[in-house]
């Protein structure tokens, strides 16, 4: 079956809405192609950036931090939030300085994702950067990272092997060997 406008669900109203500080989450009544009344629960989010970056031996920065929801220490490529209105190819340049201390000469678009369209507005822009210099670390007060440096070898043993399970490193991982490599 092909499906087309026809069959685009319709906003009747919000029912709740909670604005946090970092997402927000919204349940809005919604009406279906068939006029039927139900309801969508998702989250809000402002997007976010990931950056895939080789320093000047070819290994890969990765940041590894204390991840609550999950109660697990996990290694990902750097990332953040976007800022409101802001430009994701000024914020991975931010978002790399901030969170390894380096910054980069070369900053190249790998893909842009939707990590979990069916309940999260959320936007990821995935880039690789090469040519780093070093600069100076401040990562946000809540934030504590440490940087760990892999060959692309060693990262594609660690995504096999499930020590990386992290969606934006393995899609920019992935991404980059089939756009850049």
């Amino acid at each position: 079956m092909k499906l087309n406008r026809r069959f685009k669900e319709r906003f009747t109203k919000r029912l709740h809405n909670y604005p946090g500080r970092a997402i927000g989450f919204r349940c809005d009544q919604i009406r279906t192609a068939t006029g039927h009344l139900t309801t969508r629960e998702y989250l809000t989010h402002p997007g976010a950036v990931g950056v895939l970056a080789f320093d000047h031996t070819g290994k890969i920065i990765l940041v590894k931090q204390y991840r609550y929801p999950i109660d697990e220490f996990t290694f990902e490529i750097p990332a953040g939030k976007l800022g409101k209105r802001e430009n994701p190819w000024l914020c991975v340049r931010r978002e790399l300085e901030e969170e390894t201390g380096y910054r980069a000469g070369k900053v190249s678009k790998l893909v842009s994702y939707w990590p979990t369209a069916a309940f999260s507005t959320e936007i990821i822009h995935l880039f690789v950067a090469k040519d780093l210099k070093l600069s100076q670390a401040h990562p946000d007060e809540d934030e504590f990272i440490e940087l760990v440096k892999v060959t692309p070898k060693q990262l594609e043993r660690w995504m096999k092997s499930g020590k990386i399970k992290d969606s934006k490193t393995l899609i920019a991982y992935n991404a980059w060997k089939v756009l850049f490599k």
